[in-house]
């Protein structure tokens, strides 16, 4: 199929050409701001040839198209804006306009950007307050020792100074000065207003509230900030900004804050908690059994980080979740158990092995891989994995369960469930093992309708996981390639120094479920990339932080600095190749700044792939922790 065609059909599937309000592509995945996604036609798209995968992520629309997306972006920018400029390989997302989202997609992508970079923060600590019941049972370190109170110090730390960690990701998602709005924290959980009756502001009544481990007080806080930041930006003189907006900003914003807006998040808060509370005291196994049923639809649609606020709230109101965090532990276990199922009963190679490594990752609370990947692709699984999880839920409604910490609900987060002289941690091991297994059991007798599984002539199923119109025609191809490029071995040397990572424990779909490629990845601890082998270099993306390399014999590498890194637009990123030039092993090809990446909430995860791995017969990574670059082989193709 030609690049112009499969541009049509996506076109054509996507609502058309006046659908889309703007369009623009990375390195692997066209992707569109769309007037109305409910025009998209998602199992269409998969099905048309070169598309290997079609998500929405958020309000954004990605299809996943590997080596050909290049080829097809150039014909759909032809057809889509016949008269206009194109828009380059990841283009600044400053360049393109923001499209109207309707007011529950923009709350549920707010909460998204808010909570999810302060995870790693509130999860490391609040697993280590599960450690500390277990310690504390077993007389390791018994609670009111010295090292016990430091621990829980540290374990406490992140829950106690929440509107602190929110003030930054708020501050980003509102464009405001992030220094001043952390200030502006700091203000709330000033202890000050802590134990005195009520204190005034020339008349105005600052109410003792104690803020700590709130997070509706500190959004309210910093979305009033970023106003008064602009309109005093706006009045004050430009030499005599740096003086003056700070100090009116934060005696305005402050002022403000203590005496409306965080007393009104704080009561809200309570409220939400309240409600759960009530809902789940009066129908504890129903209300559980619902949400236990429609948690991975939530978190499909990011609908579950509503829940976030009142599941704080619990943790400072009663010193326990017995809601999101239970229930989406029983939730992450079911789709491992259909997961898994799938991986035993598959005949598709595949499949089962992408299956495999998704279910591991379920297990431990990374439910996305299975997910996208694995149950939903095959539709009857992800429905087994519903009824397992709704079943779990009603366990943990009936007995209600609580966890004592936040954490990943995965089997690691069992310590938080400790509770000494009850049966809490024995009821949400049944209730886990009761949704992995109901989930199991369901999956395993259900007829998969699998893709790319069909019976041959004589009646035999046979996989054709990589057919494709115009396979038959690269089978040609290949079958006239001389017999020393059928059979040559191939050894990449590590481009980075780092720590080594599977490639299905990457934070990324695409890439966890080698969708674009096999290989593996690389946790930098340097700021150099070299080339691993000899080659001429075949791409090179315009935001410098990905680039491919083509060997004599054939094989096809890209080395992708980081996860999501696209959006930086090359800053910290300086290239050292440029596209056909010749590169021998241990050249430089790309230095970047690790700082600047972390800086920007964002992975330095550099996954290496082989991204026409089905063409070579075996891959073999290193089991080596730590490589080093130049020296450590990484893979072996043959």
């Amino acid at each position: 199929m030609e690049s112009r065609q499969v541009a049509e059909q996506i076109i054509a599937l996507i609502g058309g050409k006046n659908n889309i309000s703007q369009h623009w592509h990375c390195i692997t995945r066209l992707r569109f701001n769309l007037h109305n996604n409910e025009l998209v036609n998602v199992e269409k798209l998969r099905d048309i040839p070169w598309v290997l995968g079609v998500n929405f992520q958020g309000n954004q629309l990605q299809v996943i198209l590997g080596s050909h997306v290049t080829h097809v972006f150039t014909e759909l920018h032809k057809i889509v804006e016949p008269n206009g400029s194109a828009i380059t390989d990841e283009a600044p997302q400053a360049e393109i306009s923001e499209p109207k989202q309707n007011i529950i997609n923009t709350f549920f992508d707010f909460l998204s950007g808010i909570f999810t970079p302060i995870l790693p923060a509130i999860i490391g600590t609040g697993l280590l307050k599960g450690l500390l019941a277990l310690f504390d049972m077993s007389g390791l370190i018994p609670n009111g020792s010295s090292e016990y109170r430091i621990l829980y110090a540290i374990s406490d730390s992140a829950f106690y100074f929440l509107p602190i960690l929110l003030a930054f990701s708020v501050a980003r998602k509102f464009k405001t000065n992030e220094y001043i709005a952390v200030t502006l924290a700091f203000i709330l959980v000033y202890p000050i207003y802590q134990g005195e009756p009520a204190l005034s502001f020339f008349g105005i009544n600052i109410p003792n509230i104690t803020y700590n481990f709130t997070v509706i007080p500190i959004i309210l806080g910093v979305w009033l900030l970023s106003y008064i930041n602009r309109w005093v930006e706006k009045i004050i003189p430009a030499s005599v900004k740096i003086i003056f907006v700070p100090l009116l900003v934060l005696i305005i914003s402050s002022i403000i804050t203590l005496s409306l807006l965080a007393p009104l998040g704080y009561y809200i808060g309570e409220y939400l908690q309240q409600i759960f509370s009530s809902l789940f005291n009066i129908a504890g196994p129903i209300a559980g059994f619902i949400m236990g049923g429609c948690l991975s639809l939530l978190v499909i649609t990011g609908m579950h980080y509503a829940f976030f606020p009142a599941t704080f709230s619990n943790f400072k109101t009663l010193g326990y979740d017995f809601v999101l965090l239970p229930i989406s532990l029983s939730s992450n276990l079911a789709q491992a158990g259909a997961t898994l199922a799938v991986a035993i009963k598959s005949k598709n190679t595949k499949l089962k092995s992408i299956a495999y490594s998704s279910s591991l990752s379920a297990v431990f609370g990374i439910t996305e891989p299975a997910i996208y990947g694995v149950t939903m692709r095959l539709k009857k699984p992800f429905y087994a994995a519903l009824i397992g999880g709704a079943v779990g839920g009603g366990i943990i409604g009936t007995f209600a369960v609580k966890t004592f910490a936040f954490s990943i609900p995965g089997i690691t987060a069992l310590p938080t469930y400790v509770e000494a002289g009850t049966d809490n941690f024995m009821f949400i091991c049944l209730a886990v093992i009761v949704s992995f297994a109901l989930a199991f059991i369901i999956t395993l007798f259900l007829k998969l309708d699998e893709p790319g599984l069909e019976p041959n002539k004589d009646g035999v199923t046979t996989s054709h996981e990589n057919a494709s119109p115009h396979r038959e025609m690269e089978e040609k191809i290949q079958a006239q390639m001389p017999p020393h490029n059928k059979q040559s071995t191939h050894s990449l040397l590590a481009p980075i120094s780092g720590e080594t990572l599977p490639l299905e424990q990457v934070p990324d779909t695409v890439f966890a479920n080698k969708i674009i490629g096999d290989g593996i990845a690389i946790i930098p601890s340097d700021n150099k990339v070299y080339a691993p082998t000899d080659g001429v270099v075949s791409m090179v993306t315009p935001s410098k932080h990905a680039i491919g390399i083509t060997t004599n014999d054939g094989l096809d590498i890209l080395i992708h600095v980081g996860i999501d890194t696209v959006s930086l637009n090359g800053e910290g990123f300086t290239l050292h190749v440029n596209e056909k030039d010749s590169v021998r092993s241990g050249d430089l090809l790309i230095e970047f700044d690790i700082e600047n990446i972390t800086k920007h909430s964002l992975s330095t995860i550099t996954p290496v792939l082989i991204t026409n791995f089905d063409e070579f017969s075996e891959l073999h990574l290193t089991n080596q922790q730590h490589v080093t670059c130049n020296e450590t082989t990484l893979l072996t193709v043959n």
